[in-house]
């Protein structure tokens, strides 16, 4: 498993975007995810994401390499959830709007960027049933919101330097977090699966 490099407050590699002035230390956190399988998925064959997940599933295939790594929330994106909480905004990050996006520009992670920064950029909507929280997996915990999509063999062969969670909605277009990965290059020959996990504490 790869190691998380950095922990604390504020930029790129940070565990925690948001700290709250209340007594119990309540905080938000991003974690990225990546898993690589050398195996070639074409989402656009019917069936055929379906029967890798299932394998998956059955434990008769396994990631190859699994990393790790912690965003930095976007002012933008924590922007846009206040007002979708206080009502003025119907932009919701759901199994229809919302998207991982990943680029190939490795500059680190500020709260001030909007979006991928890379000439390379590919946003993949979400695997079926994501994003989750505890109501659809009681696995999750009571503040955990999760994201998951699969790249499969002709997304995204480049180098994966950033990520996203994007709400693509053309009203939105908004970026809830970014991170600056440095996961390797991918290629048609695999296929790379990113999550992410929205944890409030």
């Amino acid at each position: 498993m790869g190691s998380i490099s950095d922990k604390g407050f504020g930029k790129e590699g940070m565990g925690v975007g948001v700290r709250l002035g209340i007594e119990d230390g309540g905080r938000t956190s991003g974690l990225w995810m990546c898993e690589k399988f050398n195996v070639p998925v074409r989402r656009d064959v019917a069936g055929e994401l379906q029967e890798f997940w299932n394998e998956v599933k059955h434990g008769r295939l396994r990631p190859h390499e699994f990393l790790e790594k912690h965003n930095v929330m976007l002012q933008t994106g924590l922007l846009e959830l206040l007002d979708i909480l206080k009502g003025t905004s119907a932009l919701h990050f759901n199994s229809t709007d919302n998207k991982i996006g990943i680029g190939n520009d490795a500059t680190g992670a500020d709260p001030v960027q909007t979006d991928l920064i890379g000439a390379s950029k590919t946003y993949i909507a979400m695997d079926s049933g994501w994003p989750k929280t505890r109501t659809d997996d009681g696995a999750l915990g009571y503040g955990v919101w999760q994201s998951k999509a699969t790249f499969g063999t002709g997304d995204a062969n480049y180098a994966w330097n950033e990520a996203v969670i994007k709400n693509t909605n053309v009203s939105s277009s908004k970026c809830l977090c970014r991170a600056a990965t440095g996961w390797g290059t991918k290629t048609s020959a695999a296929t790379w699966v990113a999550t992410h996990t929205l944890t409030l504490s």
